[in-house]
């Protein structure tokens, strides 16, 4: 019985694929990205916390459902593409948690010739 739940979850993840991914994507991409900005306004270390948790779940979703792929023998692009993908969340959000100040510094140093032109354009 346990086989038989099991198959049908993976038989599932493979119908519904381009749904899946297309919400996961997203929503890992969003939360990313609201953690560097969480990050760079120096918010609380609970709220990005949150978001971490948040881009986790996401990603261990994401890995399960490529994984079903690779149970069957699928192996493209997307196979690979996508667990890299939500390492690459991942380790921004374990950086945002872990080291936020190294973090923010990054991202400064990143906006840096954005914001030298900010201010050469001022009058």
């Amino acid at each position: 019985m346990l086989i038989s739940i099991f198959d049908q979850l993976c038989e599932f993840s493979r119908s519904h694929c381009i749904g899946i991914c297309g919400c996961l994507v997203p929503f890992n991409l969003f939360l990313s990205l609201l953690t560097l900005i969480y990050v760079g306004r120096q918010m609380s270390p609970r709220v990005i916390e949150k978001m971490a948790i948040a881009v986790y779940c996401g990603v261990t979703i994401m890995v399960l459902h490529v994984s079903t792929w690779f149970l069957i023998g699928v192996v493209m692009v997307p196979t690979f593409v996508l667990p890299v993908f939500g390492a690459t969340c991942v380790a921004i959000n374990l950086w945002g948690t872990k080291s936020p100040e190294s973090l923010r510094q990054f991202l400064l140093w990143l906006l840096q010739p954005v914001l030298r032109r900010k201010q050469r354009a001022t009058i």
